[in-house]
């Protein structure tokens, strides 16, 4: 999508000039952490979500501006903050990994500007509202809490093994004993309906308007979800339409993963890397490459845990299968 004229003049002016307030901004907080800035928005793709919400097309790049110019200030607030002595120091180490201030800026259903940090890429993602213009003092009050929020390790999430079906709380309630059960000749459970009932597939006959679809992101949280593992003699590649499985996974073999004890500073023996896909607003991982060509320990990967993973735990399905490549496939959709 072509950008207006409106907003390439915009951008050229309000954006990319050295005496705008948000180069300004930005200069106070690169000056103060010791690095530089990087902040590269996908402005086409930015315009075609939230162009409903700016009828003024003169108003957009401003807005986008002034809400970078808030989040700025605030963090510069923040880190100049003596009071905030412990927060900066993790701030400033996991800065100090990239050595550049990444700055990442998506769209989502919020209703005021937010802010996280991402440590897969080692940015701090700026999420837009779905919504006009905000006043600076309340997005600086908001970015506020969203940083002292950060750095903090979130929780991972227990997840059941899977089974074939669920038995209700009361399944034993009117169970009798009779006499096939006294002789010990006990029937298996009649399959109902709603067990043995597939999902509804969807008939699509008519194709769709690409430009009324949803972003990846989202279509990508819907199943059917498809995954496929492909497994080599130093490596594997987890491919997965579902980007939470991805982490999942992820999370769970760097937390199991043993240490390089033939290298001095004993890193993990496998090398687990989450690759970005291309398309999207927002930051989507498509892909997790698990290596362990640069160990010096005489381990070998295999596939058995991770196919036992995908289908005991995960619950997804085996369709198709070679010698170093399976696919799977789950109709069910993950409950958030």
């Amino acid at each position: 999508m072509s950008l207006p004229m409106r907003l390439k003049i915009d951008i050229r002016d309000k954006w990319v000039k050295e005496d705008t307030a948000l180069q300004k901004a930005q200069k106070a907080l690169s000056e103060l952490i010791g690095y530089k800035i990087q902040c590269e928005p996908e402005w086409p793709m930015l315009w075609t979500e939230l162009q409903p919400y700016f009828p003024d097309t003169s108003t957009f790049i401003p807005s986008v501006c002034s809400t970078l110019v808030a989040w700025c200030n605030a963090l510069t607030t923040l880190l100049d903050d003596d009071s905030n002595s412990e927060w900066t120091e993790l701030a400033l180490e996991e800065l100090s990994k990239a050595s550049v201030l990444r700055i990442r800026i998506e769209v989502d259903g919020t209703d005021r500007p937010t802010t996280k940090w991402t440590s897969e890429k080692s940015a701090f993602t700026i999420f837009l509202p779905k919504s006009g213009t905000h006043h600076q003092s309340t997005m600086a009050a908001g970015f506020n809490g969203d940083f002292l929020a950060c750095f903090q390790p979130e929780p991972v999430p227990r997840i059941p093994l899977a089974s074939k079906f669920e038995m209700p709380d009361d399944s034993w309630a009117d169970i009798e004993t009779d006499s096939a059960v006294a002789s010990g000749r006990i029937e298996p459970p009649k399959e109902t309906a709603s067990s043995t009932t597939a999902p509804a597939k969807v008939v699509v006959d008519r194709l769709p308007d690409a430009s009324l679809l949803e972003r990846p992101e989202y279509l990508m949280l819907k199943p059917p979800y498809h995954l496929i593992l492909s497994a080599y003699l130093k490596e594997m590649t987890v491919q997965c339409s579902h980007p939470p499985t991805l982490k999942v996974i992820e999370e769970y073999l760097k937390r199991w993963t043993k240490r390089d004890n033939g290298t001095v500073n004993r890193p993990q023996a496998v090398v687990l890397t989450l690759q970005e896909s291309p398309f999207g607003l927002g930051l989507v991982f498509d892909r997790l490459h698990i290596s362990i060509e640069h160990s010096r320990m005489n381990y070998r990967l295999g596939p058995t845990m991770l196919l036992s993973l995908i289908e005991g735990v995960l619950g997804y399905t085996l369709t198709y299968g070679t010698g170093d490549t399976w696919t799977f496939r789950k109709e069910t959709e993950f409950k958030s």
